[in-house]
């Protein structure tokens, strides 16, 4: 069946949030750990940090608050900020993806199911 594919992502001069890092921060949720996040969602510990620090860089604000090891080992939660990330981009993706789907059914009827 077609339909139609947005990925949403912003932009400054260099990518600042996309998908990767929404579902990381979310991984972050559950995980409390970098390391947790990042091997639930198959990506390396250095890409993790990579993707966060750049994102922090680009926004100008702390996605997370990070405690770092020792006996009981490092963890990371959210920030304020970084929630509501989080929630401003999950609305904005799915107002995007209705729009989108309203849009493919006006230039595109010829590839709509018909019941």
């Amino acid at each position: 069946m077609f339909h139609p594919f947005i990925q949403l992502k912003i932009y400054n001069e260099e990518l600042v949030c996309g998908p990767g890092l929404i579902t990381l921060l979310e991984f972050l949720r559950g995980a409390d750990s970098m390391k947790g996040a990042c091997a639930e969602m198959g990506m390396s510990y250095s890409k993790g940090w990579k993707i966060v620090n750049r994102a922090e860089r680009e926004l100008g604000y702390d996605l997370l608050v990070r405690q770092h090891g020792g006996s009981r080992g490092g963890k990371c939660e959210l920030t304020e900020k970084g929630e509501s990330l989080v929630t401003r981009f999950r609305q904005m993706e799915k107002q995007v993806n209705a729009y989108a789907e309203t849009a493919f059914e006006e230039y595109f009827p010829e590839y709509l199911p018909y019941d």
